[in-house]
């Protein structure tokens, strides 16, 4: 447990990929638990005209690739007065390593998933450090913590997520920053229609993870197929390797 914890009321959320799945639940819950504004971030910003019209001036639709530098910085220049950073824009193609568009699905994984997100982090991370108590949430996966073959190169970009998490919550250590992981298992969300399995919703991840960051936690298992996975990978990496491991198609 870290020692800052961030209560959203009142903050100034930014919000990758926030127009649906768990990035639109996300931005629906911190302005329910009364974060102050949420610039909600999307390639194609008239897919927020809906949380727009329902939440007012409180959601400031922005315009973010997170693979173009130059759309990541004009909104660094708009939203100078952020508290949390939430790097949830990401991508999903099945397959392993392979197949025979493994290298090129590979190379997608790691702009969105992961060069993405460390842009995203740079732009706004001088900003966090002067703010009394701030956060940077990086939506992971179960699947960044063992490789599932059906998704590897998947799996792949979100084990480099989540060990990039672990360097920047290392670098940050001497700042009143909370760097959370958050590793969903399946959820019902337009990215994992395609996958036949036991799904929980985008709310309930929601919900888990702004209680975390009121708490205090650093690596948060916001759904109930990640807590199992979480409490496997914590008592036996090895045991979780051997179990994803099953899952190639």
């Amino acid at each position: 447990m870290s020692k800052v914890s961030v209560n959203p009321e009142g903050k100034v959320v930014l919000i990758s990929g926030a127009n649906r799945g768990i990035g639109r639940a996300l931005t629906i819950e911190f302005l329910e638990q009364g974060a102050k504004k949420v610039y909600a971030g999307a390639r194609n910003v008239a897919s927020l005209d809906q949380l727009k019209a329902q939440y007012g001036d409180r959601v400031v639709p922005v315009a973010i690739d997170v693979t173009d530098q130059a759309t990541i910085d004009r909104v660094a220049a708009t939203a100078d007065d952020i508290d949390i950073l939430v790097n949830n824009a990401g991508i999903l193609f099945p397959g392993g390593f392979l197949e025979e568009r493994a290298i090129e699905q590979l190379q997608t994984h790691l702009d969105v998933n992961v060069i993405g997100l460390v842009k995203l982090t740079h732009a706004f991370v001088g900003q966090l450090k002067n703010r009394s108590s701030a956060a940077i949430i990086n939506i992971s996966s179960m699947a960044g913590l063992a490789n599932m073959p059906s998704i590897g190169t998947y799996s792949g970009s979100k084990a480099l997520v989540h060990s990039i998490t672990q360097g920047i919550r290392g670098e940050l250590a001497s700042e009143n920053i909370l760097v959370v992981g958050v590793y969903p298992g399946p959820i019902d969300t337009e990215m994992a229609k395609g996958f036949e399995m036991d799904k929980d919703s985008p709310e309930t991840v929601a919900k888990n993870v702004l209680q975390g960051i009121a708490s205090g936690i650093e690596d948060i298992f916001p759904d109930s197929m990640s807590e199992q996975a979480g409490g496997q990978y914590q008592a036996n990496p090895k045991a979780l390797e051997e179990a994803f491991g099953a899952y190639v198609g």
